[in-house]
């Protein structure tokens, strides 16, 4: 065999090693893949960790080329093996029967291990990249979850965008006597179809505010969420439009919703499905609590938001 054929040769211990450095190039790649495609703003709140994705994806990849720049150097057991006898006679294995003057490698050359350790590592990540749909599928998890039920837990978020509405409400503004149609305008959009085009927190947050129901009572509006049925109300004629409001992470996601009431059954549809539903809203205590409730005049299939999560 030449001496290049020899040095291509890999021992035992570095195909071990090799297994563990393709291992962490699978996670770099999957990390900064989720990084710059988008994906792993589905699952965190983008300001809080991605660009910790980012840096935990070039670290991988810096630890892999470094592993690979030193995948031949061997590591000794740290002590000298080595020992000095003094004799008085000669000869070629010394007194014992071999030689003493020796050095070694301890080696890690356990391929089942090492497999078993590698497959652990890799193929759930794999599966979870490769089929996952990014988004939660089933209404049962929604449910699961719990709806939130206080109006001040999206106070932050929609005061933002309904500004003036709160303080009305609380007479924090001298100025501002009363909230009114027109000042709600200033902020929100009609539709083409004259309809007030509001979010599901927006509206979920106006059972809390006395004068954004007092303004929005019977006023014409449509929001976009996901549908599933209402069970917890034992009426037939209602639905659920939802949408994820999360905290950190999806695993804190819940879901923000308000009740859609048709004349009659409720038109066909798929649970978990995006919907624009339009009508008007009202407003009424059910459990000891007020509820928002849209009185639904059309429900259509629409595309999901680029933006399907609250942050």
């Amino acid at each position: 065999m030449s001496a290049i054929s020899k040095s291509m040769q890999l021992s035992r211990t570095e195909i071990c090693r090799l297994m563990g450095i393709g291992a962490m190039l699978i996670w770099a790649v999957v990390l900064l893949g989720f990084y710059v495609t988008g994906r792993v703003e589905s699952y965190i709140r983008p300001e809080y960790l991605r660009t910790c994705t980012l840096l935990a994806g070039l670290g991988l990849l810096a630890l892999s080329a470094f592993n690979l720049r030193h995948l031949r150097a061997q590591e000794t057991c740290g002590h000298d093996h080595g020992h000095d006898h003094h004799h008085d006679h000669d000869h070629e294995q010394g007194c014992c029967g071999h030689d003493h003057d020796h050095g070694h490698v301890h080696e890690d050359t356990s391929f089942l291990g090492n497999g078993a350790g590698l497959a652990i590592m890799v193929i759930p990540v794999l599966i979870s990249v490769l089929y996952s749909q990014d988004r939660f599928l089933s209404s049962a998890t929604i449910r699961n979850k719990g709806f939130v039920e206080d109006p001040n837990a999206v106070a932050a978020r929609v005061e933002k965008e309904l500004p003036g509405a709160a303080s009305a409400a609380k007479g924090e503004e001298e100025e501002i006597l009363e909230y009114t149609l027109a000042d709600l305008e200033k902020v929100v959009q009609r539709s083409p179809e004259g309809n007030l085009m509001l979010t599901v927190d927006q509206l979920f947050y106006t059972a809390g505010d006395a004068e954004l129901q007092r303004v929005l009572k019977g006023q014409p509006v449509e929001a976009v969420g996901q549908i599933i049925p209402d069970k917890d109300s034992g009426k037939k004629n209602r639905l659920r439009i939802f949408i994820l409001m999360v905290s950190c992470c999806a695993a804190d996601a819940q879901p923000v919703s308000i009740a859609v009431e048709f004349p009659g059954t409720p038109p066909p549809h798929k649970e978990m499905q995006w919907v624009k539903v339009s009508g008007t809203m009202v407003y009424a205590v059910e459990n000891g609590q007020k509820q928002a409730i849209l009185k639904a005049v059309k429900m259509e299939p629409t595309k999901e938001p680029a933006n399907d999560l609250l942050y």
